[in-house]
């Protein structure tokens, strides 16, 4: 097959103000996540808060789980932290789905 002499072209408008309006609560609440939808640049101070929410995000995921396995042998603390832990499991499959 060869390829056409046409190649497809995807609209995007970054500046949407119907997208905005839709998704304006969705699109927040990615943006305070840390994750930049729809926007043209990001600014260093956006980076600088993408990488500090990401690392004390995955600090925190490393010792949810420590505490788990710790309090393994306390089923009432295991629960507790088990519960948080898959949360934090669903969130880092989001994370990296949205990324």
């Amino acid at each position: 097959m060869e390829h056409s002499k046409y190649e497809a072209k995807t609209y995007t408008s970054y500046n949407n103000s119907l997208i905005e309006r839709r998704f304006k609560v969705f699109l927040f609440l990615f943006r305070m996540g840390g994750i930049p939808l729809y926007m043209k640049s990001v600014s260093k101070l956006n980076a600088v808060y993408n990488v500090s929410l990401t690392v004390c995000f995955y600090i925190t995921y490393f010792c949810v789980s420590v505490d788990t396995l710790i309090n393994r042998h306390q089923l009432s603390l295991a629960m507790k932290n088990f519960r948080v832990f898959l949360a934090m499991v669903l969130f880092t499959w989001l994370h990296f789905s949205v990324r």
